[in-house]
């Protein structure tokens, strides 16, 4: 699912993503990461469930400089942003219902 709840950003804009948009993901991936590719139709549904959420991608690989900024030291990593805050986040590959949980407590 690619539109404009859920898209694939650079370091620009997932600092601009975070700053101006309510209520944000950042999904922290990689291709060659299995339980990224594995969590992606999870990110789909959960889209599906919260409308407000925007759930932004940032490729890892191409984007390595970021990676200790954002404190991301194991993939997926997802991280959960209320009004520019950081309120969770969620390493490795974790079940459905503990990334729904996470979201609806930041709702």
């Amino acid at each position: 699912m690619e539109g404009e709840q859920m898209m694939h950003v650079d370091g620009e804009s997932l600092v601009r993503h975070i700053r101006e948009d309510e209520f944000v993901m950042v999904d922290f991936w990689a291709t060659w990461c299995a339980p990224c590719r594995a969590m992606a139709p999870m990110l789909d549904r959960l889209a599906k469930e919260f409308p407000s959420l925007r759930i932004v991608k940032i490729d890892a690989e191409e984007h390595k400089h970021l990676l200790n900024d954002y404190d991301v030291r194991s993939l997926p990593n997802l991280q959960i942003y209320r009004a520019g805050q950081r309120v969770d986040q969620l390493m490795g590959k974790v079940p459905y219902e503990m990334i729904r949980r996470a979201v609806a407590s930041a709702t």
